[in-house]
């Protein structure tokens, strides 16, 4: 799809376009701020165009689309942090650079066109299409995307997610805490053991986890420990049932907020665990469903021999980690190193830095060699 009129000539300005909330977020949100401080007089274009399955939801964002297929063809730099409609329906002109800086970090579950069932037709044919440069948070982890984005492997790039900076800020991440604490002030001086499980099943098929009994946790626990749920931000969080915890956090709050508020983490198949492993705290993963998850949507992290944390599959297993202190984090320096590895708390520098190099037309640091 080519649109030479002179209304979509290309200008000098960076798009961060999302389908998946309301606002700006997670990488982009490091990324924006990134680029204001590399570049503060830069044209940057926020497109939150979060995307719904009823009807009314459909016809909303198809007449959004419209609007990311024009700044998608008069832009230089177009990034996004998910599938998006506008860069898959046909190729972009050879003026826009689409870059991809998908939202979580690393990989647990095969995702994209590397599912262990390929996506049904039409996603089959035109998902994941287009990109010009995924930014990956190891070297490790770029097969997997390479194959998942239908991406060159040479184009995928262990730049670090800039989301992860957020670990390495104790003063952001103080301050994380604090705004919690002042809305939820019945957590302060409490131990928090935060229940963060990820969705299963797709689309409109998409449904909570199950085996936690949250109601028989905190019967078991101490009064001096507070039990928080945080529903995935794209799973409707009525799904979830929401009995026996002390907080249930907004669904829309950002993860590592919590994560950096937590001492305890309960989590499954969630790429959060990669992030939680840069704090090395105690992690207790949820896994009676392990066999399952395996076989669909499949997964790129072995859990009986690569990944860290406590494995249980009942409450009472939940309880007796709790109890006995049981917890091992001898197994995050491996974990880190080959999921994260790239993310050192200047991930956002990194690539804000490449977004600029892409709208100078110049050599990206990352890529000149020392005489460079």
């Amino acid at each position: 799809m080519r649109l030479p009129l002179p209304f979509f000539r290309p200008r000098p300005r960076v798009v961060l376009a999302s389908p998946r909330v309301a606002r700006i977020e997670g990488n982009l949100a490091y990324l924006q701020r990134a680029l204001r401080l590399q570049r503060p007089e830069l044209d940057c274009v926020l497109l939150p165009e979060p995307y719904g399955y009823g009807l009314r939801a459909k016809l909303a964002y198809l007449l959004r689309v419209t609007r990311g297929l024009y700044y998608l063809h008069t832009s230089r730099v177009f990034v996004v942090d998910n599938a998006y409609l506008p860069v898959h329906v046909a190729p972009h002109p050879p003026t826009t650079t689409v870059v991809q800086v998908w939202h979580a970090a690393s990989a647990v579950k095969r995702f994209g066109m590397d599912t262990a069932t390929p996506p049904a037709e039409p996603e089959r044919t035109f998902l994941h299409r287009f990109y010009d440069h995924v930014i990956v948070s190891s070297e490790a982890v770029r097969a997997p995307y390479s194959r998942a984005l239908r991406t060159p492997p040479e184009q995928v790039l262990p730049l670090g997610t800039p989301r992860t900076d957020f670990f390495f800020d104790e003063p952001a991440m103080a301050a994380a805490r604090q705004r919690l604490l002042a809305t939820h002030p019945q957590l302060a001086g409490r131990r928090v053991v935060l229940y963060a499980p990820t969705f299963r099943g797709r689309g409109r098929g998409k449904h909570a986890a199950a085996g936690l009994d949250a109601a028989q946790l905190r019967a078991a626990l101490p009064t001096d420990h507070a039990l928080v749920l945080k529903t995935h931000p794209n799973l409707d969080p009525t799904l979830t049932p929401r009995d026996g915890y002390d907080v249930v956090a907004d669904h829309t709050d950002e993860i590592n907020d919590w994560l950096a508020l937590a001492d305890i983490f309960i989590t499954d198949y969630s790429s959060s665990i990669f992030e939680w492993a840069l704090l090395r705290r105690p992690l207790i993963l949820m896994v009676g469903d392990l066999a399952d998850y395996e076989r669909e949507p499949g997964m790129y992290v072995d859990y009986r021999t690569e990944m860290a944390g406590v494995q249980v599959t009942t409450t009472d297993e939940v309880i007796a980690a709790i109890r006995n202190r049981s917890f091992d984090t001898a197994g995050y320096d491996a974990l880190i190193e080959r999921h994260v590895g790239a993310c050192d708390g200047r991930s956002s520098e990194r690539v804000a830095a490449h977004v600029l190099s892409l709208l100078d037309d110049r050599t990206p640091p990352w890529a000149r060699d020392e005489d460079g």
